[in-house]
């Protein structure tokens, strides 16, 4: 019996992951309100340093109108494979780097990424979406968790309508 490494360019290159899904970014849509504290402690991982977590929360007054609340509509057939990619796209720039080996030259980049997005009616006051990132270090948390919010706000199909006391104004293109 003899074991040959394979030929082909040897092991596959290092993702960080080791089968945890956070790694690689979890997305939820809930209709339930968020805890930002229970996404915090859902990233949390003694290889971690800092956590940033990021809650949007429902403002009260929006377009000069007093605003009661939120109604978020969003498709997970549409959203998460979406944020499949935003989370993709974050570890390629904030996550670990590999080598032309393929051997991690920076293991202590990975992120844990966790995205919540509320459907339904979001009250005044209450968080809307929440982001919480985990990392080795503050610099690539910091940076995850901007990128997540921003790209997501740019890229993801998800809309709302605002509800005043008396109308309502939809945000987001839902054609």
């Amino acid at each position: 019996l003899a074991l040959l490494p394979p030929v082909s360019g040897g092991a596959p290159a290092f993702d960080g992951s080791d089968g945890d899904p956070l790694v690689r970014g979890v997305f939820e849509l809930s209709p339930n309100p968020i805890d930002p504290s229970v996404l915090q402690e859902r990233v949390a991982d003694p290889s971690c340093g800092a956590i940033v977590v990021f809650t949007g929360t429902t403002r009260e007054t929006n377009r000069g109108q007093d605003v009661a609340r939120l109604d978020y509509e969003a498709f997970e057939e549409m959203s998460g494979p979406e944020m499949r990619r935003i989370f993709a796209d974050c570890l390629a720039r904030f996550g670990p780097e590999t080598s032309p080996t393929g051997q991690s030259a920076a293991l202590d980049r990975t992120l844990r990424m966790l995205c919540v997005h509320r459907t339904g009616v979001v009250g005044v006051g209450d968080p809307s979406v929440v982001i919480a990132v985990a990392s080795p270090h503050r610099d690539a948390a910091f940076g995850a968790a901007r990128f997540l919010i921003d790209t997501r706000k740019e890229r993801l199909p998800e809309w709302k309508t605002e509800v005043y006391r008396d109308g309502h104004h939809w945000i987001g293109d839902r054609s």
